[in-house]
This record gives structure tokens, C-alpha cells and sequence, in this order.
């Protein structure tokens, strides 16, 4: 039976050329995303900051069909991959000039659709059976789009496994049309992988390898035939294994492990106390340049973690194998608890007492601070084993009074790329750039109006056009009034920037879908764009990006950028780029019956190609540099572990180390049947804990103020489902929502439904005094804008209760320029609510929050908002309201993680605030001590001028522009205070500047002194 193209296409792939082997083709890393987790909806815009897309746009991509294959309009695609403890994510962007899908189920072959082939066994050995034990194929179809209500005519998207025979359990899977063709994203269970590929147990965890491909097929004929397809590999097709990308799950920047090859020896054995293991096995021959690396789990069983003793030799061909051979360690490391632990005593190797290889790493007291991970071994072995039949002997050294079982597991051989550590930049000599904000910021250009409504731009030489065009149900884009809609624009030179107002008002007497576009063309091609704040590899790109809803152009000369205004088009807006223009799109306003909306967006000409220059215009237009106090830390409260169990001085060591203003306890503990205990059951737990903690760190820490973490989408008691129905985020396929864990539903507060008045009960709760309160300071507000989710469906009618329509949003087909569906934007609906909360714990003490503003009334509102650095290019987020950096939670381990994390933040203009807590207690001031307080007078790459002072991880002549004085601290690439480090002070023109020569990854904060009056101007970098 003609199923899919790896079963329809097996002669072919019999008499298929040889390829390069997996082993010698690069690692594909698959990013993990950070929170929030994607939304499955079949739009794009989650995927923007994933890194790793593949294009396959080329001949060679198209390994079946190929005479068939026209061009890259023809068919091409862009692809990532992504994953999470939950999922295994896919999506595309598919260009097809003719979309053709008319059947389902394990027939969907024959029309467009993609598919997912995996390898959860890359490391067996070669030869075995393509599509065999271990393996999985995936197919994926994206549906026909059609919306008539008749489903036999209706085919939605749909998945289904071809290989092995099994239902497709739990996949989602989503599709939308595109103008160039369809995007389409799925998430794969992993307990579904692991089921199919027959590894019941599978988790998925960073350095997990595999071998995968993806594939795009293509119908273009009325007959329902597979034509051609693409592959992410551009090589002939083999019914082999080996044909597979080699890759493996890596962190959010999709690097993957150094890992070339691998393969297991043996997957576990137990070696009682003073006996031996003999482990026969064959060695590769090392390619040059490479080395081979011997790497296990051990641990001596015992009922709990108790630290460690010399336990366990290891020989190779009859030589000891000693600690200098490690390369997972660099020496002695600090545990949690303060003492250092040595990785091997010389040829005998230290072990750790554990009944598992997790808990040491989770242990508060004997957790490694930074490095390695404790029962985890790496070494090399490279000039110890011959081509062919060597010898490992694993001999249990422990003390045999100890009577206890080494337990060895995963043991492989690797072959790995050598890790050669660069030199670090010395200090620069010669003329260094000179820093300092300027007294004012007029920019010269001309305005002007011409005959046919559009209007130029003139500065530094170039110029450049605006105009617009708006979408009618005709199908139709047009410019100006016409009979569905009135339009009126008004344009507002003002010193720095334009502002610009767009009138539409609707003539009908329905709903009107009122897609408009707004664009700003040079002459010639941009050098350089930014969407979202971050640069794209190809000028022609877009984003949508509410906490940076830009797009800038640099030019030769000159630099123009433009962003939205009003609360819609902030919610709405995406961003674009071509060649030489730049621009932003509303493609789901809708307007209804005779009402009209103003859409207010500004442009901004920057007389240079600066980014920046363009970031503090738009800082300037907002009016958002206000006071940002900090520094922030959590700090759990959690009777097993961390701060209760640490001794006064440790506790205020903590906070005098990281200079916590604000000391957040989280929702860790205790837990609601074993869930967090988010939402409305928050009220229903027992704080004694917390309480106590407060309590304790009040006495130790007087000037810290104590915050507790509310959030109020998510609800984890099982009856809120039909307590809260009318508050349920509904997804457009009708389910609810949830943040990933079924459990973990999703909810929409309004001022008006019973779910807000409720889940606003636990900030009474927080702020509330002791013994009944918590008796917090303050409250640390999670995802203060949105959850995962941006909009809702299903709403409530006539004929069921549900979430209001917003009056203004709906999915609009890009073909027929009409309404798909109505919807409603998370962020509008819940504003009143979330608007009259802020402002109520404002009014009592400080708040703190995740995410920045979505919309201009969030913008009024100022306080401390910070963003989540799984990816440091989130930091772009932060630009143009608070620009704070929250701690990579996923990397780091340590305070050296955690200051390479600060200095990384300070790259996109922001300051840091501490995350993990367990994981990296400091054991001396850091920068921090000098970032707070502070309020922004400039953004720039490597630093942040504010009143307070400038802290900067750059070299420069750094100043004020005025003749105050200045204190100075600096640190080294440790992050440790260098206390005699020569930074001398300069005056030039009357004006005092500190001169940094600073080291790779040094960093400084500049204090102005107490009593020097700060500049009066407005900020402007030279």
C-alpha cells in the first residue's frame, strides 16, 4: 500500500548514491524554549527569537521529485524544532503556490503535508533496519482552510503516525494560511515518543541525541499524488539510519554538546566493595584533531545523600586513569554548604553517597555551587586505547568497612571536538569613544506633503516615503475612504519624533475587518534592520513583539524606526522589514457597526544608524525613565531545604551579597496535591513557613523588603473548571488552555467575572498583616500581561457564557480579507483588572513584575519590570520601558554564572536582577551592590547612563557632561571587586569623565557623588 514517501520510494532508495555518514555531518542542536511555552495556533510569531531555523529552498533540498521542483516559490520552507520537559515542538512556514490537501488520516500523504522522522537510538549500531525498533514517523497535514461547517467538506489540520502503526495520542497541531502559503506548528508528547520508540522511560534533557529529519511534500495536480518533497538535509535519500540529521537537545541558544560521535559500552552494572569489572570494548579511530573522552554516571548506593569518599578506580589497557584527566572538572569546586570538594584523590576518583544520580545535585548542603554535576564523569583517554580491543576495569575502591555497592551507568566512549579556552581581550590602548548624555535631542529633517497623500521624509541626506494602504472585504486593499470605511489621518511634526494618527470609521452595518498597514520607504537598502529590537540575518523579516513593537532602519546616514501608540495597535502590531523599508501591520483590527478607532503610531528619525539612538528617542516619547529600585533575589521558604535550614550569618550573607531591596518567596512550597499552588487555591494553603521565614529575615536584614509570587491567569483546583467556566482561556479548537501540564488550566481575570474577584483575594492575602496575613512588603507579580496565551476564543453569545469580545480583534483570512473568527486579546480584556490591582498594591508597598508593558496604559504605571533571560536576546524586551535582565535560571549555577549572565544583560543596555537562589549563593558583594537606585537617562550597547550613576561592562570616557565628581568601583572576570584598579579621572571642557581601559569581562559601576546636582537636559549619546 503507497503510504508515505519513506515506505512509497523504497526502490529508489535502494539504488540511492551513498551519503556522508551521521556521524561526520554537524550536530543539529534543538533550542529549549523558555517560558511561555508556544502557543499552538499555527502562527509564527512564538518562534521569532528561536534560534536554529533551517531553510530548504534549494534543488539539492528537494530530494524526491527533484525534476519537478520549479524554484523557491515553487516550494521551500523554514523550519525549527524546539523543545520542553512536555513537548518536542515543529513548525514551518511553507511556501507553496498551490496548496492542495484533500484527504486524512494515513492518505494525508498524498497532499501538502510535512513529516517528522525520528531516531531515539543513534548510538546502536550501524546497519540495523530504517524505520525499525527506535524509530518513529511522524505526518503531518495542515488541512485545506476551508470553513463552510460541513465536515466532510472541512478537513482541519491533523496528525498521525505512520511508523509504527499507532494513533497519533495527545499531538497538537495547528495551521493558517499564508499569502505565500501556510504555517503550521505541532507538539509531540514526549511520553508519546518514548511509547513508539519503545523507551517507556524517555525524559528529555539537555545533551539527549537523536537523529531526525523533516520533511515538506508537495501536491500541486487535482489527482491526490505525492510529487516531491524537501528535506532539512540536502543529500540523496538513503533507506538508512545513518541519512539522518545528527542532533541533540540543547540550551535556549540551540548550541549544541560538543559530542562528534558516541557510542554505550555498557548501560549499568553494580561492583560490590573491593571487587572489579572487566568491560571488553572497540575504539574508533580518533580523527586528528579530536580526542576520545570516557564518560559515566557512579555513585555508592545508600539511602540518602551523604556526601562523598575515595571510591572507585578506573583502568584502561592496565594504566590508572587519574583526576588530572577530567574534563568536567577544573580542580576543587565550592559546594552549597561552603566546603570545597576535590573530584578525585590522585588516581582514585571521589564518589558520592546517593541512592540516584539527581539528588547530590539537588542536596542543600552538598550540591556543587557551579561546575561540574556530582556523580557525572568525563575523561580523557585519547592516548591510552589502540584501534580495535581495549580493556576497562571498574575496581569499587571504598573502605570495605563502608560495605557499600558502586553502582556505574551510561558508560560510553565520545569523540569530541577538544576545547581549546580562548585568551581573553586585554585591556585596549589608544584613543578610547567618549560617553555622555547631551543637553538636547532636536533632530534636523524636513517634512513634507506631497500631491498624491503620501509623505517624504528628509535627513542626513537621505529620504525616505510614507504611506499606507488598508484591506476592504472586496477582496481589496485600498488607500483612503471608500464605502466600507471613512478614513482621516493627521500628521504632528514634533523635535525628535512625528506622530501620526489614522481615523478609520466604519460605514457598514457589520463587523468590519480593517487590516491597515503602515510603511516607510528609503531609496536604497537598509545596512542594517532591527524588529523587536533585535537584528534579523535578511533585511526582509517580521516580528510581532508587543514589549518592543519597533522597526528601525539604519541607512548610511541616518536611521528612521516607527512604533505604535494606542493600546490596540500595541497588542496588534507587527513589525516588517523589506529591503528599504520598514513598517507595521494591524492584521486583526476589526471595527464595529458605524464606530470609529484611531490607530496612533509615531516615526522617528535618528540623524545616525544607531539602534540605540533610536531605543532613547522612543524611551523619550514614552516618558518612561522613572526610579528603578532594586537590586531583587528569591529566596524560598521551604522547611527541607535552603534558607531555613542555613545559619543567621549564611542568611544575611545572602542578602547583604546580592544587595536584595526586595526578597521574593515563591510558591515552591508547600504544594496543593502536589501541584503549585497557583490561582484561587493559594488561600488554602498554609504559609506558617513563609511566615516564619519573614519573620527570621526581618531580624537579619532589617532594610530588605519581603515580596510573595501571585499570579493570576493559572488555577490549579480541578473544580474552578466549572466554578470559573465563564473565565476559561479557550483555545480556537475549543479546549482549554493550559501552561503545559493539564492540570495547570488558564483563566482570564475581568473586573467583571467572578474569577478576578477571586484570584485577586490572594494579594489580601499577601499583604495582609500576620498572624492571618502573610505580612508581606509587597507582591511579585508572574507574567503580569499575559500567560502563554495572547487571545481567547469561543467567547460567550446569546447562547453560552464565556470570556467578552474585546470589540476589536479577529483572525482575518489573508485571501479573502474577511473574518475567520472573532477573538479577544488577553491583555485588553484583563486590563481594567489587572490596571485596578497594580494600582492598589502600589498604594500599599512595592510590586515587581515579569514581562514588560503590552499596551499605553500599562506604560502610565511605573514600576520594576523585569524579563526572563532563558534567551539573553530577550533582553530586547526591555529596551523602551524597564530594562531590567531577571538571572538565566537555566544556566546558571553559580555567582561567576550568574555575573557572565549580568555582563551579557549590560551587551542590550540592562540591568540584572538575581533568580536561582539554591544554585548560586554568592560569597562576596558583586555588581549589583552599584546598580541600584536607578534611573535611565540612556541606553547603550554595553551600558546604562542613569542619574545615580553608569555601570557598563565597555571601555570609554564615561560622564555625565558636567563637573561632578566621581566614585568608582570595578570588577574582574570573576565579578570580585578589584579595589586598586587604575581608572583615572579626566576633565576635558570643563567636563569631569572617569577613563575605563577594562579587560574582557570586567565590568564598572560609576557613582555620581551625594550632593552634585545631575544634569538638567535630556539624554543624547555622542
Amino acid at each position: 500500500m503507497n503510504h508515505p514517501f519513506a515506505l512509497a520510494l523504497a526502490a529508489m532508495f535502494a539504488l540511492a548514491t551513498v551519503g556522508t555518514a551521521a556521524e561526520d555531518a554537524a550536530v543539529r542542536g534543538i533550542p529549549f524554549k523558555p517560558d511561555p511555552p508556544p502557543a499552538i495556533d499555527g502562527r509564527l510569531d512564538d518562534w521569532d527569537s528561536v534560534p536554529n531555523v533551517t531553510v530548504a529552498a534549494t534543488q539539492a533540498h528537494c530530494v524526491y521529485g527533484q525534476p519537478k521542483w520549479v524554484s523557491a516559490a515553487d516550494l521551500s520552507a523554514r523550519v525549527w524544532l524546539a523543545w520542553r520537559q512536555e513537548y518536542l515542538y515543529l513548525a514551518a512556514d511553507v511556501t507553496d503556490d498551490q496548496h492542495r490537501q484533500a484527504l486524512r488520516d494515513r492518505d494525508l500523504f498524498r497532499g501538502d503535508h510535512l513529516e517528522l522522522y525520528l531516531d531515539l537510538t543513534p548510538d546502536a549500531p550501524p546497519g540495523r533496519d530504517f524505520l525499525g525498533a527506535g524509530q518513529v514517523q511522524f505526518g503531518f497535514s495542515p488541512g485545506n482552510f476551508q470553513q463552510t461547517g460541513d465536515p466532510l467538506a472541512d478537513i482541519p489540520p491533523q496528525a498521525v503516525v505512520f511508523r509504527p502503526e499507532q494513533p497519533a495520542a495527545g499531538v497538537l497541531v495547528a495551521a493558517q494560511p499564508t499569502d505565500a502559503g501556510y504555517a503550521m506548528e505541532a507538539a509531540i508528547p514526549w511520553p508519546l515518543i518514548g511509547q513508539l520508540a519503545a523507551k517507556p522511560g524517555l525524559r528529555p534533557a539537555q545533551g539527549f541525541s537523536l537523529g531526525l529529519e523533516v520533511a515538506v511534500s508537495d501536491t500541486d495536480s487535482q489527482t491526490p499524488a505525492q510529487e516531491k518533497m524537501l528535506a532539512l538535509r540536502p543529500e540523496p535519500w538513503q533507506r538508512k539510519c545513518e541519512r539522518l540529521v545528527p542532533a541533540a537537545l540543547a540550551g535556549s541558544d540551540g548550541t549544541p554538546p560538543a559530542t562528534v560521535r558516541s557510542q554505550v559500552l555498557l548501560a549499568a552494572v553494580e561492583v560490590p566493595v573491593g571487587e572489579k569489572r572487566e568491560i571488553p570494548f572497540t575504539a574508533p579511530s580518533v580523527p586528528p584533531g579530536k580526542e576520545l573522552v570516557l564518560t559515566f554516571q557512579a555513585r555508592l548506593d545508600s539511602s540518602r545523600p551523604a556526601g562523598y569518599t575515595r571510591g572507585m578506580r578506573l583502568t584502561v589497557n592496565g594504566q590508572t586513569l587519574d583526576g588530572g584527566r577530567l574534563v568536567n572538572w577544573e580542580g576543587a569546586e565550592p559546594r552549597v554548604n561552603g566546603e570545597l570538594m576535590s573530584p578525585a584523590a590522585g588516581d582514585t576518583l571521589n564518589v558520592p553517597y546517593s541512592p540516584d544520580f539527581d539528588s547530590p545535585n539537588q542536596h542543600p548542603s552538598y550540591a556543587l555551587r557551579s561546575g561540574p554535576k556530582l556523580c557525572r564523569y568525563e575523561l580523557r583517554i585519547t592516548d591510552l586505547v589502540r584501534h580495535g580491543g581495549n580493556q576497562l576495569i571498574l575496581h569499587n575502591a571504598a573502605a570495605a568497612e563502608l560495605k557499600k555497592t558502586l553502582v556505574v551507568a551510561d558508560v560510553r566512549w565520545q569523540i569530541r571536538e577538544p576545547v581549546a579556552p580562548r585568551p581573553k581581550r586585554p585591556a585596549p590602548t589608544g584613543p578610547l569613544p567618549v560617553v555622555h548624555p547631551a543637553a538636547q535631542h532636536k533632530v534636523d529633517y524636513q517634512l513634507t506633503r506631497l500631491e498624491d497623500g503620501t509623505v517624504e521624509i528628509a535627513i542626513g541626506g537621505a529620504t525616505f516615503r510614507v504611506d499606507a494602504e488598508f484591506s476592504t472585504p472586496e477582496p481589496a486593499w485600498v488607500r483612503g475612504s471608500n464605502k466600507y470605511f471613512d478614513h482621516q489621518q493627521e500628521i504632528q511634526p514634533c523635535d525628535a519624533w512625528i506622530l501620526v494618527r489614522d481615523r478609520f470609521t466604519n460605514r457598514t452595518s457589520e463587523d468590519l475587518p480593517l487590516m491597515h498597514r503602515h510603511r516607510v520607504s528609503g531609496r536604497s537598502p537598509w545596512k542594517q534592520v532591527y524588529l523587536a529590537g533585535l537584528s534579523p540575518a535578511s533585511l526582509v523579516s517580521t516580528a510581532s513583539e508587543p514589549a518592543n513593537p519597533t522597526a528601525f532602519g539604519a541607512a548610511e546616514t541616518a536611521g528612521l524606526g516607527v512604533l505604535p501608540l494606542d493600546d490596540v495597535f500595541l497588542v496588534h502590531a507587527t513589525s516588517f522589514s523589506t529591503e528599504n523599508q520598514v513598517g507595521l501591520a494591524d492584521n486583526q483590527l476589526v471595527l464595529k457597526p458605524g464606530v470609529s478607532y484611531t490607530a496612533q503610531w509615531a516615526i522617528l528619525p535618528v540623524a545616525s544608524g544607531d539602534y540605540f539612538a533610536f531605543v532613547n528617542a522612543v524611551r523619550r516619547l514614552r516618558e518612561v525613565n522613572f526610579t528603578l529600585d532594586g537590586s531583587f533575589a528569591f529566596l524560598r521558604a521551604d522547611p527541607r531545604l535552603g534558607a531555613t535550614k542555613w545559619s543567621d550569618r549564611e542568611c544575611a550573607d545572602f542578602i547583604r551579597f546580592k544587595h536584595a531591596q526586595f526578597v521574593c518567596s515563591g510558591i515552591s512550597w508547600p504544594r496543593h496535591h502536589g501541584r503549585y499552588p497557583h490561582g484561587t487555591c493559594f488561600q488554602q494553603m498554609d504559609w506558617t513557613a513563609t511566615k516564619q521565614q519573614i519573620a527570621r529575615l526581618r531580624q537579619l536584614a532589617p532594610q530588605a523588603k519581603h515580596l510573595k509570587y501571585y499570579h493570576c491567569f493559572i488555577d490549579t483546583l480541578d473544580e474552578a473548571c466549572e466554578r470559573y467556566a465563564d473565565a476559561r482561556l479557550l483555545r480556537s479548537d475549543g479546549t482549554h488552555a493550559d501552561y503545559g501540564q493539564p492540570y495547570d488550566r488558564l483563566y482570564v481575570p475581568t473586573a467583571e467575572n467572578t474569577f478576578g474577584r477571586d484570584v485577586a483575594r490572594n494579594v489580601e492575602l499577601i499583604l495582609g498583616p500576620q498572624p492571618d496575613g502573610i505580612g508581606c512588603d509587597g507582591v511579585y507579580w508572574d507574567e503580569f500581561e499575559y500567560s502563554r496565551y495572547q487571545y481567547a476564543y469561543h467567547l460567550a453569545d446569546r447562547e453560552r457564557a464565556g470570556l467578552p469580545w474585546d470589540g476589536v480583534s479577529a483572525d482575518i483570512d489573508p485571501k479573502t480579507l474577511r473574518i475567520a473568527r472573532r477573538k479577544s486579546s488577553v491583555e485588553l480584556i484583563s486590563q481594567p483588572f489587572r490596571l485596578a490591582l497594580a494600582r492598589s498594591i502600589l498604594a500599599r508597598g512595592p510590586l515587581v513584575a515579569n514581562g514588560q508593558p503590552h499596551t499605553r496604559t500599562m506604560l502610565q504605571l511605573h514600576f520594576p519590570r523585569f524579563v526572563e533571560t532563558g534567551s539573553i536576546s530577550r533582553c530586547s524586551r526591555a529596551q523602551l520601558y524597564s530594562p531590567i535582565a531577571l538571572g538565566d535560571h537555566l544556566t546558571e549555577r553559580s555567582e561567576r554564572d550568574a555575573y557572565r549572565v549580568m555582563l551579557r544583560a549590560l551587551d542590550f543596555g540592562c540591568l540584572y536582577y538575581w533568580y536561582n537562589d539554591l544554585t548560586v549563593v554568592p560569597t562576596h558583594p558583586h555588581l549589583t551592590s552599584y546598580m541600584f537606585p536607578s534611573t535611565p537617562v540612556e541606553l547603550g550597547e554595553g551600558y546604562l547612563i542613569a542619574k545615580e550613576r553608569i555601570v557598563t561592562n565597555r571601555s570609554g570616557w564615561f560622564g555625565w557632561g558636567d563637573s561632578a565628581s566621581h566614585e568608582v568601583h570595578v570588577f574582574d572576570d570573576q565579578g570580585r571587586e578589584v579595589p586598586k584598579f587604575q581608572a583615572p579621572t579626566v576633565v576635558h571642557k570643563e567636563m569631569t569623565f572617569t577613563e575605563l581601559r577594562l579587560p574582557e569581562d570586567y565590568s564598572a559601576a560609576i557613582v555620581r557623588q551625594a550632593g552634585v546636582r545631575p544634569p538638567t537636559g535630556p539624554p543624547q549619546q555622542r
